[in-house]
């Protein structure tokens, strides 16, 4: 009677199959553990990532902060686009720019206070992507209650951009899940 060996017939190609699984595995941990800084004791032996200008300060594409990041995005817009609806319902036609609406901050403050504890920064999202207006760098409870907040063209123009501002940013999210991490350079 003649013995099998475990290496050999169908049971061994499952075993080899196996350990080259685990030393596939095993190798991808060691290249994650090069890039994490908390992995070495001297940082200086970490090697260095290159990145172009595009991805300075961003997370690495694919990556589960990436992808909470394009989330945050998509809420800011979503969070912009509820306050262009609320100075455009609680609004007054304004006389100098055709098509816009015109709301005191106080007034806003009161209304918002209501829905989110976010307007200032709402605010300030909303002005850098240049959907409202307001005088001075920021507004504060008390000392800026009449000062005008104003749509800067008519809300269904703003609408539009902000859903495809957010679809955008949902293809992009598609695009990116199935793009490969960066590189590293090694020096």
């Amino acid at each position: 009677m003649a013995e099998k060996h475990p290496a050999s017939g169908p049971e061994g190609s499952s075993v080899s199959s196996r350990i080259t699984l685990f030393n596939q595995h095993a190798e991808q941990h060691q290249n994650w553990m090069m890039i994490n800084p908390f992995a070495h004791y001297n940082v200086s032996e970490m090697p260095k990532r290159s990145f172009g200008q595009e991805e300075y300060g961003r997370a690495p594409a694919g990556s589960r902060s990436e992808q909470r990041a394009l989330a945050a995005n998509v809420r800011a817009l979503q969070e912009i686009l509820q306050l262009c609806e609320q100075i455009e319902k609680s609004g007054q036609e304004d006389t100098e720019r055709h098509g816009g609406k015109t709301v005191a901050f106080g007034a806003l403050f009161d209304i918002y206070n209501d829905i989110s504890d976010k307007l200032l920064a709402t605010l300030l999202g909303a002005r850098k992507y240049g959907f409202v207006d307001f005088s001075g760098e920021t507004l504060f409870q008390g000392r800026d209650e009449t000062v005008p907040v104003r749509l800067v063209r008519p809300f269904q123009e703003l609408k539009m951009e902000i859903l495809a501002k957010v679809e955008d940013i949902r293809c992009i999210y598609v695009e990116k899940t199935n793009v490969e991490p960066t590189t590293l350079r090694q020096e």
